[in-house]
Formats: C-alpha cells, structure tokens, sequence
C-alpha cells in the first residue's frame, strides 16, 4: 500500500520576523533561499502556504521541529493527488 501524500502549511502567527521564517524553512525544509522567501510572502498575505508536500512520517519530523522553533504548522492530506 502506498502511503498517502500530505501538504505541510506554515500559518501566519505576528510573531516572528520574517528573516526568522526564512531561516528555519531553510534549515529545516532545505529549502532555497527564494523558496523560503516566497513561502514567508505568501503567508504573510494569504494567512498561511503550502511549504511542503511529502509523506507524513517525513512531514511530521519536519512539523515538529518548526513548533520546536514556535512557528504554527498544520499537517493535511493531499486531497487533489487522488
């Protein structure tokens, strides 16, 4: 059985700068530095954005060490991949 794909969303929350952002999606999405730009941008004008997409166990470590960094992340089940 396949495992399911999930989308891992950043929310925005006030409080945190938004190098800070940029910095922890880097570090811990590997993302680029236009990647986490972008992302941080989005979020700070839609409310939240689509960081990653993946399989839970892999999401999961990453959602957890985003809330270790006080950032407010959402795991969900990618409901267009079916």
């Amino acid at each position: 059985m396949m495992d399911s794909e999930y989308i891992l969303f950043l929310h925005n929350d006030h409080e945190h700068g938004f190098d800070y952002v940029v910095e922890a999606l880097m570090e811990v999405c590997e993302h680029t530095s236009d990647q986490a730009e972008q992302c941080a941008y989005i979020t700070h004008y839609k409310g939240k954005s689509e960081i990653k997409v993946g399989i839970r166990t892999d999401l999961s470590l990453m959602r957890e060490q985003l809330e270790d960094k006080g950032l407010i992340v959402s795991l969900e089940i990618n409901k267009t991949a079916y």
